[in-house]
């Protein structure tokens, strides 16, 4: 299911510089948004848990984004 929308993610492509943006950019530009977040957030519960928590906190979001 996708989480991030095409519009969503042309507008992020043209505030970078892209001046003409295709669909097909737009929509592999979300996947690949749409894994990494995942990838974040599985590493963020591990190290909320990690430290005792149920809740997943900004430095654990922080962190995890940095590996």
């Amino acid at each position: 299911m996708r989480m991030l929308s095409l519009f969503d993610m042309d507008v992020l492509l043209r505030n970078a510089g892209a001046e003409r943006v295709g669909e097909d950019a737009s929509r592999k530009l979300g996947d690949i948004l749409e894994d990494r977040a995942k990838d974040v957030v599985f590493r963020a519960k591990i190290y909320a848990r990690h430290a005792g928590r149920n809740t997943v906190t900004r430095e654990d979001i922080m962190l995890a984004a940095q590996t």
